[in-house]
């Protein structure tokens, strides 16, 4: 089972002269493959893994989605390869791979990205780069780019049944990505004859927690990553919504057998209510009365400002609610009182509708939603179960880095504070611990940063938010030329012709006071 040590890798360039490494480097900038090239990968066979090449076919105008729910886009030449790495029967019957696909563009930057995955991964992504690049994906960019299904097929995102096999769930966890990504690197500088410049890892959700467990257990393999939204913690976030539905279903309207209705908490008017008196209390703080709130540290807003007080009943809430909605975003905590999973937020859309509610519709988990009825629960118990194996196994809270930073390594964190299933403060909360275990702010500052996106959902979307950004230049800009991103600009569809510095934290976009408020250039980063 030797396939499983996290060796450093050894690329096609081991027995290379440095003067030979860097001469074939320097080639690598335009690359124009052909037919006969891409299909010679078909008799790619390493004598050390075993590794098969199912399909290998250079297209000129192949049409794909850019991206989840996007229009189809004209991909530009490119070599599009798909493999397979340890064909297995596992304990369960079923048959195992570790299935990969590989885009090699003819116009080659010589660089190498590793596409995230997401939910409970099971399937095989087009490699694209999409996430987080602003107008351009990675592969148009010209990034030899790869994705993996992390060694199982699923009925669904969240098709859980290959846990059963260790083997796959292990792959799942930690060590399907480094196993395809030691065996992916030598077919790109097998077909391109060059070696690989830079290596970057990008995804969110799932994939922003592969992200960093590629940082955290494979430090060598990549040098920048970029982790959205990361499902650092799983099991606990998982429970963090479950307590949510709890404390809301207190206050919900209940059917005719007594028990609470889903859904029922907050009527559209109150959750108006809600969120038009966050923004009342919160959204100036920045300088700018904009429906976004950027100074996210100065904003305490607390919902039992808005309780009813005795003889009120219009624009308020009631009691109950209020203090539901309290305790729900608190955080579940323990039979002691110590807290279990961080606070969720209180940001503008909360309330948004959507593909993923706004965590004022109850608590939602992406893997076994609670029923209308009131749950009942232990929560020690359910925190013994909750970190018994993922915090062990798959859950990215290692705090040592000193292996990635020490080859120059950098890494890009970024949240959206709406984000209803992974709350932003616990992606806050990790790179704080981070920052205190690694020599404070100013040495972490070097190597590391977290963007937080008001408005935003889970990785993308809202109803008013700035959700296009570009992190994969952020990144390479940070490793091959030390610039270190000290903003980051985005603009959204849901909110046309605006602009902000995303500002790494704790720093925030603040108006300057003079000019467009709809214009990036009229802020600037401030903070701590």
């Amino acid at each position: 089972m030797s396939r499983f040590v996290p060796a450093r890798p050894c690329t096609s360039t081991c027995g290379l002269t440095a003067l030979a490494a860097a001469l074939l480097l320097s080639s690598a900038s335009a690359w124009a493959q052909s037919d006969t090239a891409c299909s010679a990968l078909l008799a790619y066979a390493p004598a050390n893994l075993k590794l098969k090449i199912t399909s290998a076919k250079h297209d000129t105008n192949r049409q794909q989605q850019a991206a989840p729910q996007a229009p189809a886009v004209t991909l530009p030449p490119h070599c599009h390869v798909e493999g397979e790495l340890d064909r297995r029967t596992g304990s369960d019957g079923k048959s195992y791979a570790l299935r990969f696909a590989i885009n090699l563009p003819d116009k080659w930057n010589g660089r190498y990205l590793f596409q995230g995955g997401g939910g409970l991964n099971g399937t095989l992504g087009e490699p694209l780069g999409y996430q987080a690049v602003g107008d351009q994906n990675a592969l148009a960019r010209g990034f030899a780019v790869v994705s993996t299904d992390s060694g199982h097929q699923a009925q669904g995102p969240f098709d859980g049944s290959f846990m059963a096999d260790q083997e796959a769930a292990l792959n799942f966890y930690f060590l399907g990505n480094m196993r395809v990504t030691q065996a992916t690197k030598p077919i790109v500088e097998q077909y391109y004859t060059s070696v690989i410049s830079k290596s970057y890892f990008v995804g969110c959700s799932t994939g922003g927690r592969e992200g960093m467990i590629m940082a955290q257990r494979y430090p060598y393999l990549f040098d920048g990553i970029v982790s959205g939204s990361p499902a650092i913690r799983t099991g606990l976030s998982n429970l963090a919504l479950r307590w949510i539905n709890v404390q809301m279903n207190q206050a919900a309207a209940k059917d005719d057998k007594g028990q609470p209705l889903a859904g029922g908490t907050y009527s559209k008017d109150e959750q108006k209510l809600i969120v038009n008196s966050l923004v009342q209390k919160c959204d100036a703080l920045d300088g700018a009365k904009d429906g976004l709130i950027f100074n996210v540290a100065a904003c305490n807003f607390d919902p039992q400002a808005i309780a009813c007080k005795a003889g009120q009943s219009d624009n308020c809430l009631a009691p109950a609610k209020a203090d539901a909605l309290a305790k729900a975003l608190a955080g579940p905590v323990d039979s002691r009182g110590v807290k279990v999973y961080s606070r969720f937020p209180y940001d503008t859309g909360i309330a948004d509708p959507g593909f993923i509610p706004g965590i004022l519709g109850g608590g939602k988990p992406p893997v076994g939603a609670p029923s209308a009825a009131m749950m009942k629960q232990d929560v020690d118990a359910e925190f013994i179960v909750a970190t018994a194996t993922d915090q062990a196994i798959g859950d990215a809270v290692s705090l040592n880095l000193s292996s990635f930073t020490s080859h120059g390594g950098k890494q890009i964190f970024y949240h959206g504070m709406s984000d209803p299933w992974f709350s932003a403060m616990d992606t806050v909360n990790y790179y704080q611990n981070m920052t205190a275990a690694n020599g404070g702010l100013q040495t972490v500052d070097k190597f590391s940063r977290i963007f937080l996106v008001p408005g935003m959902g889970h990785c993308q979307g809202g109803s008013a938010t700035l959700d296009n950004f570009d992190m994969l230049s952020a990144i390479v800009d940070w490793v091959e030329k030390d610039k270190a991103p000290a903003s980051v600009t985005a603009t959204g569809k849901s909110l046309q012709g605006t602009s902000r510095p995303l500002c790494p934290y704790p720093q925030h976009a603040q108006y300057k006071g003079s000019g467009d408020i709809k214009l990036a250039e009229n802020f600037s980063c401030q903070g701590p």
